[in-house]
């Protein structure tokens, strides 16, 4: 039992520093990974039930909707609900990360 538990530990202390050699976007879960924000967010910042930025531009999208290249990204029908953004979906930033400007 205790083999199994050390093994276990250091699976859990090694992992996250052989996944941090490897960012999500050269593997092939790049594709369930959510979009990266592609703009600065400061100013949209606190994103709270009351006031939430993003729908400004980012409207439900429609099953099967097409975007045209450089527009806003529309949210899908899993972050709507009855017309709204679901309530457990409206902080964007807990999935979505800003993409930073390189050095």
């Amino acid at each position: 039992m205790k083999k199994i538990f050390m093994l276990s530990l250091a699976a859990l202390v090694f992992a996250p520093a052989v996944y941090a050699q490897q960012p999500a976007q050269s593997s092939e879960l790049a594709k369930f990974a959510p979009p990266m924000i592609p703009h600065p967010i400061a100013a949209y910042i606190p994103i709270t039930p009351e006031k939430n930025v993003c729908v400004m531009c980012h409207i439900p999208g429609e099953p099967g909707m097409k975007v045209a290249k450089g527009s806003p990204t529309p949210l899908p029908p899993s972050h709507v609900s009855d017309g709204k953004v679901n309530p457990n979906r409206y902080e964007c930033l807990l999935c979505h990360a800003e993409v930073l400007p390189q050095k």
